[in-house]
């Protein structure tokens, strides 16, 4: 019986790890695509969208719990906005750097616990929030930050960690009894239609694109938003959550190693360093989480 519990929880790890080689493509495929960041941020959702539906039909429970779709439409309403935002990011950015510097999103959750829902996080917090801001003022540059010339493709990607920062505060205190395939797929069908409404406002394109574009975003919405996504959530189910918090900064590495053949781009030495520092402090964050 052993055997097979381990044999289990292996094929379980490795269902995370596959979750995780896939939506470490998500920032690469976003700029091969080569198109506005909200225009790829909306086929994402989009095409992810129609690649739920069929799983939410299938395996979804009678909805009862109307607070939590109103609390899923939310969160896929902040979801849109830090897609728009990060994918700005990658087309500003180095791939790598935008995934990083997204992934400072557990964070954002714990000074939201602190603002809003009056939690009190001990030293590892504390320690592990400074370091992840050090490590990212090295990626950035002190020198940088001290004269207000912030490049602007890392200042969104930190915005767009701070909304999905919201994403998953809501998401944690407002769902209770709503199953996680409705949740999923109400909040992804909320973010289409943000994110197809500021393509709309702000008059950008969503058609006439190159064969290579098209399937870019193909890739994009089925790989790391559908069967990325859908890996990681069942897994999360059988792994301990400290042990999947911390596997899930390994995307940033990933997306890094990915980089260097498909996009051509390489890390200075500062930015290595500086990574290096930003994952540890988010190690201690989701320890102590």
């Amino acid at each position: 019986m052993q055997t097979i519990n381990t044999h289990h929880r292996w094929k379980h790890y490795l269902l995370l790890l596959a979750g995780i080689l896939c939506i470490s493509w998500s920032a690469i495929l976003v700029k091969l695509a080569g198109i506005s960041g909200l225009s790829s941020g909306f086929y994402r959702m989009f095409i992810g969208t129609l690649g739920v539906i069929p799983f939410w039909l299938y395996y979804r429970k009678p909805i009862t719990d109307w607070r939590g779709v109103r609390v899923a439409m939310l969160c896929g309403t902040f979801f849109a906005i830090d897609i728009a935002l990060w994918n700005s990011s990658i087309m500003l950015s180095k791939a790598a750097i935008s995934t990083l510097l997204a992934n400072l999103a557990p964070v954002w959750v714990g000074v939201g616990a602190i603002l809003i829902l009056k939690e009190k996080p001990g030293r590892i917090f504390w320690t592990g929030t400074a370091i992840s801001l050090l490590g990212v003022s090295i990626i950035i540059g002190i020198d940088q930050i001290a004269s207000s010339k912030l490049n602007l493709g890392n200042t969104l990607a930190i915005i767009a960690s701070m909304f999905y920062g919201a994403y998953l505060l809501i998401a944690r205190k407002g769902r209770v009894n709503l199953d996680t395939i409705s949740f999923t797929t109400i909040s992804m069908a909320s973010s289409s239609v943000v994110l197809g409404l500021i393509c709309l406002f702000s008059s950008t394109s969503l058609w006439g694109f190159s064969t290579q574009t098209w399937l870019s975003l193909a890739a994009l919405g089925l790989v790391p938003q559908l069967l990325g996504w859908l890996a990681i959530n069942y897994a999360l189910g059988h792994i301990k959550q400290t042990v999947a918090s911390v596997s899930l900064l390994s995307q940033s590495v990933f997306t890094a190693l990915f980089s260097v053949p498909v996009l051509g781009e390489y890390l200075t030495v500062r930015e290595i360093g500086g990574a290096a520092v930003v994952l540890s402090g988010i190690y201690l964050v989701n320890r102590k989480k």
